[in-house]
């Protein structure tokens, strides 16, 4: 399986998490590629089998431009050039594409997330076989992952190589 992992950053959390799951797929013998959100390819190549979206929870939602230029002003190294939702608009759909999203974010598991706004996002592009997966938690204290969020992580990159066999 080919999995392609496309993920925007600002304060390095997220490509941390991305590189985690990336790990849990790389010890089930998955192949995987990790761009930035800037530098991801607009058309998904043809041997990808599944695409894994990431994107920090700025305001309970999608970064914009004016929270990517927020984040940098309260410390993040730097910010992308665009966000996931501009990616989105960009890349050309694959209907059947297995997509799962994924987010980091310092608010509860019930409240509003990028990952569900990036997920119906991409539906409407027309990527139908796109589904909600995991939000990581940040502890706003110290804008840090949470304790385990890592480990967390590795395991859901490692459940997510199980999903080659429902592709077959």
């Amino acid at each position: 399986m080919g999995v392609l992992i496309v993920c925007e950053s600002s304060f390095g959390n997220t490509r941390h998490v991305a590189e985690a799951i990336g790990a849990g797929l790389a010890k089930k013998g998955h192949h995987f590629e990790l761009y930035p959100v800037e530098k991801a390819p607009r058309e998904i190549p043809d041997d990808v089998t599944l695409l894994l979206v990431g994107t920090p929870t700025h305001n309970m939602a999608m970064t914009t431009a004016e929270t990517r230029a927020r984040a940098v002003a309260e410390g993040a190294p730097s910010s992308p050039s665009i966000g996931i939702h501009e990616w989105i608009d960009q890349v050309t759909p694959k209907r059947t594409l297995l997509v799962r999203t994924f987010d980091t974010r310092t608010t509860g598991r019930f409240l509003p997330s990028a990952a569900r706004d990036a997920t119906r996002a991409l539906k409407s592009n027309g990527f139908h076989g796109a589904k909600t997966g995991e939000s990581f938690q940040v502890d706003p204290r110290t804008s840090a992952l949470a304790d385990g969020e890592l480990q967390r992580a590795h395991e859901w990159g490692m459940s997510l190589a199980d999903l080659d066999a429902v592709m077959e």
